[in-house]
């Protein structure tokens, strides 16, 4: 007859155990017998009592360790039972995969007995496992098993957290799905957005873009226009009284007239400016001033006479008139102009603009004659200025 492994290993510990039982109290009794002797006393009961927990602890952790040494024993054979593997306590291996067919039949004496051997294999491992699964079984349905409420309970609260959790999870990811379907939502709406106002941006750049082109198109006819060089001079006095080479016109001292400056003397003729000739200021008084004729264009046909009028480009009863000096000139510097034009009473600008009045040109001036163009301002030459101004004091240089 042959006997299971599991079953073998078992009645080895247990006589092991016996054993070791017998011994510690054979050690107990002879320890316990000397103390008697010698006239000791018997320890007390708490003592005793605490030596016997102790050896009970260690009985159940070696049971403990006995217990698990046997359900390793119960896998080692599973997977032994696997494969075909079966032992004999008398004879060691008796069959399996693991030796070759010869030397299985030499073990066995004959290969009837190697399959009848295959048979009982297979046969004790259903049975092996049927009676795992019975302890198993029995060891779930135990009253040990149904001894631990608090743990039930424990589980079950770990469970109820478990689910909150988890109904916590799923309602952050539906507030996820909402929030990230809502960014969608607002990004295609700022989608539509930037591209509504790309397209009215791109119509405003149109309109804008035509706005300039026309803009530069006036500006072209602007500069297009031609300069407006002085030819006729607005009047500032009258002629009063005409006396051989002498007149005397109407304004003075107030209206600001110097003695030096020249006037021109002119009238019109069929809506034409017809000039007489040239006066210098000799004397001023309040309200008139005395001028010597300078020039006289026709005195026998056309002479100076009262009712006629004189008038200075760079002179003005209202005020004070602005002159810029750009250019190279033929008879004088441009400093000696810009002198000549403060003697007259005028201001010199430092740049030409909207404020100015009037643009003494010369050579190399076709920047500031285009400003004027733009400006609306009136050009004259250097041969005209000369005319209005007095050139008595010394230039800075000549050419």
């Amino acid at each position: 007859m042959r006997l299971n492994p599991v079953s073998l290993y078992a009645l080895i510990l247990l006589a092991f155990f016996t054993v070791v039982f017998t011994l510690l109290t054979v050690m107990k009794t002879s320890s316990i017998k000397p103390f008697h002797e010698s006239g000791g006393s018997i320890k007390p009961i708490p003592a005793l009592r605490k030596e016997h927990d102790q050896l009970v602890n260690q009985m159940k952790a070696s049971q403990e360790r006995v217990t698990l040494r046997l359900r390793e024993l119960d896998k080692i054979d599973w997977e032994l039972n696997v494969h075909r593997v079966y032992y004999s306590p008398d004879k060691g291996l008796l069959g399996g995969i693991a030796l070759p067919e010869q030397q299985e039949a030499e073990i066995l004496g004959t290969k009837q007995k190697l399959k009848d051997s295959r048979s009982k294999v297979t046969v004790d491992l259903i049975a092996a496992s049927a009676k795992r699964l019975d302890a198993a079984k029995a060891e779930a349905e135990s009253d040990g098993r149904q001894r631990f409420p608090t743990l039930d309970e424990a589980i079950r609260k770990r469970q109820d957290e478990l689910n909150v959790i988890l109904k916590r999870i799923s309602d952050q990811e539906a507030a996820f799905t909402r929030d990230r379907d809502e960014l969608a939502r607002k990004a295609d709406g700022l989608a539509t957005a930037k591209d509504k106002a790309e397209k009215i941006q791109r119509d405003e750049y149109g309109t804008r873009a035509t706005r300039i082109a026309q803009l530069e198109d006036k500006i072209r006819e602007l500069l297009e226009l031609q300069l407006k060089w002085l030819a006729d001079i607005e009047p500032d006095a009258n002629v009063l009284q005409a006396d051989n080479d002498q007149v005397i016109i109407d304004i003075g001292d107030r209206e600001g007239v110097k003695p030096g400056q020249l006037f021109q003397v002119f009238t019109y003729h069929q809506g034409r400016q017809i000039e007489k000739g040239m006066a210098e200021v000799v004397q001023v008084s309040s309200g008139i001033t005395r001028c010597r004729l300078t020039a006289v264009t026709d005195p026998r046909n056309n002479p100076v006479g009262p009712g006629d009028l004189v008038g200075n480009p760079l002179f003005d009863i209202q005020r004070t008139p602005v002159v810029f000096v750009a250019g190279e000139f033929t008879q004088y510097a441009r400093e000696d102009i810009e002198g000549f034009v403060r003697a007259a009473g005028a201001r010199v600008a430092s740049k030409l603009g909207p404020g100015c009045d009037l643009l003494v040109a010369g050579e190399r001036s076709d920047r500031e004659q285009a400003a004027a163009r733009q400006f609306q301002v009136f050009a004259m030459s250097e041969e005209t200025l000369l005319r209005y101004v007095q050139k008595s004091f010394a230039p800075t240089s000549v050419k």
